[in-house]
């Protein structure tokens, strides 16, 4: 979610892990500049009332897609479940080695909970 996103890198308050699905391409430079070619506008209208503007929007996506946001890459010819246990043990490796964020760290033991919208779709 674009709102998601945005919230994150603008108030600094989560530290924002990108995991890449194999088929994901990230948009050109130019697509940045027109966020209706790759983002739902009518959701993104509303976000203004929450002080969330198109130019917020750009800039956290190109943070989100930049050198500077630590990126995952999900497995191929895996099931879902064994995705999602790669992703958190990369996670929870990759903890001790960002920089501080004056956030505390991913926690290193039982009790991490994985929320996805579409069992079954590795990118919901």
């Amino acid at each position: 979610c674009a709102g998601e996103v945005t919230t994150a890198f603008k108030t600094m308050s989560a530290r924002v892990v990108a995991v890449w699905a194999p088929g994901f391409v990230a948009p050109a430079d130019d697509e940045l500049q027109h966020l209706d070619t790759y983002i739902d506008q009518d959701g993104c209208n509303n976000l203004a009332q929450y002080n969330l503007f198109e130019h917020d929007i750009r800039v956290s996506f190109k943070k989100l897609l930049g050198a500077e946001t630590l990126h995952i890459s999900m497995r191929t010819g895996c099931s879902s479940s064994v995705q999602f246990k790669a992703i958190a043990s990369e996670l929870l490796k990759r903890n001790t080695l960002e920089p501080s964020t004056g956030l505390p760290p991913v926690p290193d033991e039982a009790g991490l909970v994985l929320i996805s919208a579409e069992p079954g779709n590795d990118e919901a």
